[in-house]
């Protein structure tokens, strides 16, 4: 990795930091020990709380208003640990006064916003970054190594995963939560694009797509996303689950886990042998200090050398990492495209002679073989509409009667629409269709899994599946039908309240 180690003699970084949250704690604790840099001032909008953070982390001033600390003459370079909205009208008027910038990820709510953050850095000849600290740790380095000696041959996929179960509470509002700058994605999708990015040679598009919203606000996303030619991605977050927070690069030669992506210290290493099997190498590398200081060091050699932009998080590195999220976002709204698709894959997904019994075991099983790929467990039905009699029935081991009563009332939403369960819930959401469907029985309308079998136009049957979230229920039942007829279908982008 390109680090900047020449040492030049100047004087003391003199630092000012607005906000005092947890994050700015953590900041200033490792600040401490970089040598060449002190802690100047302090700005926040509540007194007791600054005065609670000078405590610990004592500083010549504090401020109670934000451009106070901006027009300190005596202040180098501001790191900016305010809520995500606020980010870019704080930092662009940072660098206006002439401050270098270290800015808290996400730099932006939108690549938009990162934009005008390079650019004001270019105008004002200021340093910025992002404090996309897992590009600082030391393993990340190692890593960089072996990927340029080709330890696992040339990159055909990664796949990032960082969710957590956050324990959110009503008692103590977080902007987490808010509408406008909350979600899963923006707090620690981020990580996870950050990963993506080096990879990505074409402009973000999803293939894939799910998730889960409630309130406005995503607590999980999940997609699949095309890099670059021969090379795929998956980014997953969350705010309402646990799972390993892994970074996993696969090479034409083997594979890379990185643990715990946002703040690395440990990796194996699975290189392919040519008479079969692997070689498995494990790789701990401790932090310099902390999580935090392997940023600082670097943006204050950044600083000293003069630089406006770092060369290991560069201003376009930034860029992209916020539009791969502008892409995965836009899967988070219904549209009237949505329902077209949904449309179109009704109109493409028919049988053209007949549907009886051996069709019906030959989509059962498809589903069924399908659904080992997904984390749990499903129920599957297909029933003949003409009388009620079911051609096919399976569960999983982990499912339980209650999944017969919710195919059961997908299939009514199914029957009262005229299309899939799915549709109904998003023609709801997008123009109020189904209204008093949808608030006597929102639950099986939102989770989708009912999709009609017509024959010739004609409906003849009903497919049925239950057992995932996010909408993939839906999307297990499409791909059998893809399987057992031969034709592709365009996805369905889910958006789940």
């Amino acid at each position: 990795m390109d680090m900047i180690e020449k040492k030049v003699n100047t004087p003391v970084i003199r630092w000012g930091i607005l906000g005092a949250g947890n994050i700015a704690h953590r900041f200033a604790a490792s600040l401490l020990q970089e040598e060449g840099s002190i802690l100047q001032a302090i700005s926040v909008r509540d007194p007791q709380k600054g005065e609670a953070f000078l405590k610990t982390y004592p500083a010549k001033k504090m401020y109670l208003q934000y451009e106070e600390l901006l027009q300190d003459d005596e202040i180098d370079a501001v790191y900016i640990a305010l809520p995500h909205g606020l980010h870019k009208v704080w930092a662009v008027r940072a660098m206006e006064a002439g401050k270098a910038v270290l800015l808290e990820k996400p730099a932006g709510m939108n690549a938009d916003e990162v934009r005008k953050m390079a650019e004001a850095s270019a105008k004002y000849h200021v340093l910025f970054m992002e404090a996309m600290k897992c590009r600082f740790v030391p393993l990340y380095g190692k890593l960089q190594e072996m990927l340029q000696a080709g330890v696992i041959g040339r990159i055909t996929r990664g796949e990032t995963s960082l969710c957590n179960d956050v324990p959110f509470s009503d008692a103590h509002p977080t902007y987490h939560l808010d509408p406008v700058q909350g979600g899963s994605l923006l707090d620690v999708g981020i990580y996870c694009a950050s990963w993506l990015e080096p990879f990505l040679k074409e402009k973000p598009a999803r293939t894939r797509f799910c998730c889960r919203v409630s309130g406005s606000v995503d607590h999980y996303v999940k997609g699949e996303l095309p890099l670059a030619e021969g090379v795929t991605g998956t980014l997953e977050c969350a705010f309402d689950r646990k799972k390993p927070r892994n970074a996993v690069l696969y090479g034409e030669k083997g594979r890379i886990v990185i643990e715990e992506l946002h703040r690395p210290q440990r990796m194996t290493v699975y290189k392919c042998l040519e008479e079969g099997g692997y070689t498995e190498e494990v790789i701990e590398i401790p932090y310099t200090v902390d999580d935090f200081y392997g940023e600082i060091h670097h943006f204050a050699a950044c600083f000293r050398e003069g630089l406006t932009e770092s060369p290991v998080m560069p201003h376009a590195a930034s860029i992209r990492c916020a539009e791969i999220l502008d892409e995965l976002k836009r899967g988070l709204s219904c549209t009237e495209e949505a329902l077209e698709v949904l449309e179109k894959q009704e109109e493409i997904l028919v049988y053209q002679e007949s549907f009886g019994a051996k069709e019906a075991l030959a989509l059962g099983n498809s589903i069924a073989r399908l659904a080992n790929e997904y984390e749990r467990g499903v129920s599957v039905k297909i029933v003949r509409e003409a009388d009620g009699m079911t051609l096919f029935s399976y569960a999983c081991d982990d499912k339980a009667p209650r999944n017969e009563g919710f195919m059961e009332r997908k299939r009514n939403a199914s029957l009262a629409c005229g299309h899939s369960s799915l549709y109904a819930w998003a023609a709801h959401a997008v123009n109020g269709a189904y209204d008093e469907f949808f608030k006597e029985d929102s639950e099986c309308l939102a989770s989708g899994g009912a999709f009609p079998i017509r024959v010739n136009g004609e409906r003849v049957a009903t497919v049925m599946v239950s057992g995932l979230h996010e909408g993939l229920d839906h999307e297990l039942v499409a791909r059998g039908l893809s399987d057992v007829l031969k034709k592709e279908v365009p996805a369905y982008i889910w958006r789940a309240e």
